[in-house]
């Protein structure tokens, strides 16, 4: 058996008001039911007319509309979130470029002003010379 749902608040709520309607209705006059009778047909027919919601799945990726055409501001709108993106990514790109400058100049400070000669960064023994440094 196939499992029903449970009527949401705002179908209890329409139930309540159409039986206080329709309980109301049964002490009018014939011509004023019979207009509200045509009312009702019309209202009927313009939502008939009107057009559904269209998912974002009918339109194979567009943006979610209600049926109408994608305007000029609608596809320009669309497009400032990936610039934003984009400006974003090209700053934190160079804010790390200048950070590693940085970080390079102060290693090649570190070795200009080091108590050692430059030659001796090609001795074999450098290695165990910078271990035996930072050690202590």
């Amino acid at each position: 058996m196939p499992a029903t749902a449970s009527p949401s608040r705002a179908d209890q709520f329409g139930q309540r008001v159409s039986a206080r309607l329709n309980a109301g209705a049964q002490h009018l006059d014939h011509d004023i039911s019979q207009r509200l009778r045509v009312a009702r047909e019309q209202a009927l027919a313009h939502l008939v007319m009107q057009p559904s919601p269209v998912s974002a799945g009918q339109r194979h990726g567009a943006v979610l509309t209600m049926g109408g055409p994608i305007g000029n501001w609608a596809k320009l709108s669309s497009l400032v979130p990936m610039a934003v993106l984009l400006v974003g990514l090209f700053c934190i790109d160079a804010v790390q470029d200048q950070f590693r400058a940085d970080e390079l100049a102060d290693v090649d400070v570190e070795l200009l002003t080091a108590e050692l000669p430059p030659v001796a960064y090609t001795d074999p023994g450098f290695v165990q010379f910078l271990r035996s440094t930072v050690r202590d």
